[in-house]
């Protein structure tokens, strides 16, 4: 099984997918931020209309992996849909330097929205199809590498925008991460074309009788040493991801605010180092989960749950902006905590069933998450500085519950996978 597994394994090409994936959040990360910080502080938009052109592209994305999976499965295939929202991504995304009006905006971004549905959902697809033909270790290599990727991607163009935008301006950081983004299409083309490798079908399959039948799981669902993470609910996965949209949402959003608000506008470049430090301590957490046992996994995201809620509520009481930096910067790590076992039941998931279906409803979830939250949050924020904060004080808790009823006998099915 293991001779079968690394000869197949060497039939596809992995590197091109995680330098695409470095590119693409490189360009994303100083582009995106540099564009909010200049038409907030610069041009000096309201919250409310801030946190609806940052939701757009979000919003639209709740559609575009059902979209994108469609056309992609029927007409394109994993590397042209890879390809195209290679090409269309740097044009779009030079339209809005070129007229950063609203409405214009807001149309740029739908469209940009659209691209994402061919980009993410494929990924994920591709790593869930590796793993069918992977070793564990390879699998393990493929999942830190991916996150790794786009992580590291996040974290140095931030600390690069940083570097911009501090001795330049968010306007000149904008069109130089614009002329990065054509990079995209050299780095499509190494993407290998789809092949079907034959996998072995040596599978464990749990009866109807299995503890595990309370979860819903088709009875052809298999357990092994390749996905043993099915021993967690699917419901487990969607609630975490949701949770952890909206929390980020809100800490990634807000900050900028919070600056202006309780500083001055002239520190905007503080933005780049706190997103950034968010990201490398997401980047520690999503590393961490991997090392750990099955049961720890959940322990750990419930955990992180009541400490971002109670990291929300600090920020309500003390309202100091260095603390309010410090503290976003930290609930990085359990945000990558969340992040990971969320992502981990997903491509398992995918990997056992052979389809696309999880790793779409992921992306539409994700879509939910980071598209509506700005939007309320740009409101809420005209009306109380912290009243977003205080909603995430109680959608906590109620997370928290929810993941230990809809989890509570996780322990029992590792022990049968484990025994099987």
């Amino acid at each position: 099984m293991n001779m079968l597994n690394n000869q197949d394994s060497n039939n596809y090409r992995a590197w091109p997918l995680f330098l695409l994936s470095f590119i693409r959040l490189f360009y994303v990360s100083i582009f995106e931020r540099a564009l909010q910080n200049y038409l907030y502080y610069d041009i000096g938009i309201s919250e409310s209309i801030l946190g609806f052109i940052s939701s757009t592209g979000a919003i639209t994305y709740i559609f575009a992996p059902m979209i994108g999976q469609i056309i992609t499965n029927k007409y394109l295939g994993t590397r042209n849909a890879l390809l195209m929202t290679s090409i269309l991504t740097p044009l779009l995304t030079g339209l809005q330097i070129a007229y950063p009006e609203a409405w214009f905006l807001i149309i740029c971004r739908v469209l940009l929205g659209l691209t994402l549905g061919f980009y993410w959902p494929n990924c994920l697809n591709l790593l869930s199809k590796w793993q069918k033909v992977s070793s564990l270790k390879q699998s393990k290599k493929n999942f830190a590498l991916f996150n790794l990727s786009w992580n590291s991607g996040f974290i140095s163009g931030l600390l690069i925008g940083f570097v911009w935008a501090f001795s330049w301006s968010d306007f000149l950081a904008m069109i130089i991460s614009w002329g990065l983004s054509f990079l995209l299409i050299p780095a499509a083309l190494f993407i290998q074309k789809e092949v079907k490798p034959e996998i072995s079908k040596k599978i464990i399959i749990y009866q109807s009788e299995d503890p595990l039948s309370h979860l819903d799981i088709k009875e052809d669902l298999a357990i092994n040493n390749q996905t043993p993470m099915i021993a967690y609910p699917i419901f487990f996965s969607w609630l975490s991801i949701m949770f952890l949209t909206i929390s980020k949402s809100i800490f990634i959003f807000g900050y900028p605010i919070l600056v202006k608000a309780l500083l001055s506008e002239e520190f905007s470049y503080l933005t780049y180092l706190v997103q950034c430090g968010l990201q490398a301590m997401q980047l520690i957490g999503l590393t961490w989960i991997n090392s750990m046992k099955l049961y720890s996994r959940k322990i750990s995201s419930l955990i992180s749950i009541i400490v971002i809620a109670i990291v929300a509520l600090t920020i309500i009481l003390i309202g100091d902006i260095w603390y309010i930096s410090i503290i976003t910067a930290i609930t990085g790590l359990f945000l990558g905590l969340i992040h990971g076992v969320g992502m981990k039941i997903m491509l398992e998931y995918g990997t056992a069933e052979n389809t696309s279906k999880y790793s779409t409803i992921n992306e539409v979830l994700v879509g939910l998450g980071f598209g509506l939250t700005p939007i309320i949050a740009g409101y809420v924020f005209e009306l109380y500085l912290f009243g977003i904060h205080w909603f995430l004080t109680f959608l906590g808790p109620i997370v928290f519950i929810s993941l230990i009823f809809i989890s509570k006998n996780i322990r029992q099915g590792i022990k049968n996978s484990e025994i099987s």
